[in-house]
């Protein structure tokens, strides 16, 4: 029994999605900001960056408060395990190089 193939039209259009939506139909989010608000936003901005600059006249006068500063507490609790396993590393080694004297 033959088969006969089945042709497809050449001229149909293909309906692709759009990579990106068209701007003009999008919805505008034009949520206007209060007076108050801006001024609470840059307010706590301003006040932010005083602190970072505090804390960094801070740390360029005394070297040794990076020790006790949060960012490095934070890495000491992060590298425990890896801190573990160097100490246990040396203490083997000084008591291989022990045995051997």
């Amino acid at each position: 029994m033959p088969r006969t193939p089945k042709f497809v039209p050449v001229n149909t259009t293909l309906q692709r999605k759009k990579s990106l939506p068209d701007v003009q139909q999008l919805p505008f989010a034009t949520s206007v900001m209060s007076r108050e608000e801006v001024s609470m936003l840059g307010s706590a901005r301003r006040e932010e960056v005083r602190r970072q600059i505090d804390e960094s006249e801070r740390l360029k006068a005394n070297p040794l408060l990076y020790l006790v500063s949060p960012k490095v507490k934070d890495w000491f609790s992060r590298q425990q395990l890896v801190m573990l396993v160097l100490i246990i590393n040396i203490a083997l080694a000084i008591m291989f190089f022990k045995m051997l004297t």
